[in-house]
């Protein structure tokens, strides 16, 4: 909505009702249980492909578990290092550094965070019983630092792991229809589930954590829920159907993407958050580029309507091709089988619908304020304000 013929993004900012409830908790014990649930799916498929013997396919979902956890490790440990700098009252729950370092050898970085989001949730929930204002808004602060945190890992998490891992099965699912397809099926199921509320929860977060902006309602969080899912259901179906068709080819065309969105990166959008070293910065450049597969998230403060615009109109694009690829190259067998109809719908249809919902969500959810522009000239300077 445009008042004035002007439109800005409107800024987030923690809100004045910081009251914690039982079902915020509940969300992250959830959230805990979540991640340990569907790691516990992906390493039980890993398995299995081992005891069958197939032992590419164990190869490459080990390598789709334990390469993206390398990943989220050396994020956290980024993240650890800039609290220790700034000297932050936070990470309660790893104080203990035998703890933390045993957890992140665990490959668990973003169970930390929801321990320590979890711990100062009770206790601003306990400090608002005393009536202790101070502290109340102080451990809600801290909980919302460590919500923010963990929702950027849980996205690494979800885009790095979740989402090539359905690519994998899916493909292999297609491919191998055999004893072992419920545990394809379970692995897959439990990772698109949380895909979509995994990036609204960031953004949300990230909103609640910055002081100077209006917050998400929950039924534009809603919306951002629909979008994400949809459009990341499409993509993850039109990957997988372009890798059971040509499986080095999609190697090197994911290989490209993530090259060129790193340059971009690099050269256009980049991040401050490894600015100090050079190689970090680069490998977090290479870390967002393979996210970019599937979804966009902002390296940089700015405005997304304009970028999720090119990005999904490329992104767009490429479902529609590689639609038509499966139409034209599919084998006679595939194309009598069950799947052959519905993975087509799936890589096109729930996309065209994530843009919709994209689009309701700006026109009717986003946060916006409007405002008015007065020029006044002093000597040779031009103010605005």
């Amino acid at each position: 909505m445009l008042e004035n013929g002007y439109s800005y993004d409107e800024p987030d900012r923690m809100p004045n009702n910081i009251n914690i409830t039982y079902f915020d908790i509940f969300m992250y014990v959830v959230a805990i249980v979540g991640h340990f649930i569907d790691l516990g799916l992906d390493i039980n498929v890993a398995v299995q492909y081992c005891l069958s013997r197939k032992m590419m396919e164990f190869g490459w979902t080990l390598v789709f578990i334990l390469l993206p956890a390398f990943v989220n490790t050396a994020v956290s440990v980024r993240m650890y290092s800039q609290d220790k700098q700034q000297d932050s009252l936070s990470n309660e729950f790893t104080k203990r550094k035998w703890l933390r370092i045993f957890i992140l050898v665990l490959q668990m970085a973003p169970i930390l965070r929801f321990a320590d989001a979890l711990i100062y949730a009770i206790k601003s929930r306990r400090a608002a019983y005393k009536r202790d204002q101070a502290s109340q808004r102080m451990y809600y602060s801290l909980m919302l630092k460590e919500d923010s945190d963990a929702a950027l890992l849980r996205i690494f998490e979800c885009f790095l792991e979740a989402a090539p891992q359905q690519v994998l099965q899916t493909s292999l699912l297609m491919r191998q229809n055999d004893q072992l397809a419920i545990h394809q099926l379970l692995s897959i199921c439990s990772s698109i589930v949380g895909m979509g509320w995994c990036l609204a929860a960031y953004q949300r977060a990230v909103r609640y954590a910055q002081q100077n902006k209006n917050n998400i309602t929950w039924h534009g969080t809603a919306f951002q829920v629909a979008w994400h899912f949809l459009v990341t259901l499409s993509r993850i179906t039109s990957i997988s159907i372009i890798a059971y068709l040509f499986p080095y080819w999609t190697v090197l065309a994911c290989t490209i993407h993530i090259l060129i969105m790193t340059t971009w990166l690099q050269l256009v959008d980049q991040s401050t958050f490894c600015s100090q070293n050079k190689l970090a910065e680069f490998f977090f450049s290479l870390a967002l580029g393979a996210v970019y597969l599937f979804t966009y998230i902002l390296p940089v403060e700015g405005r997304t309507r304009y970028r999720y615009a090119l990005y999904y109109s490329t992104c767009g694009i490429q479902n529609v091709i590689c639609g038509i690829l499966w139409f034209l190259f599919v084998d006679e067998e595939m194309r009598i089988s069950i799947y052959f109809y519905p993975v087509l719908v799936i890589s096109i249809i729930p996309y065209m619908l994530g843009i919709v919902f994209m689009l309701m969500y700006y026109g009717c959810f986003h946060p916006k304020v409007s405002v008015t522009l007065s020029v006044s000239f002093k000597g040779d300077d031009v103010e605005i304000s």
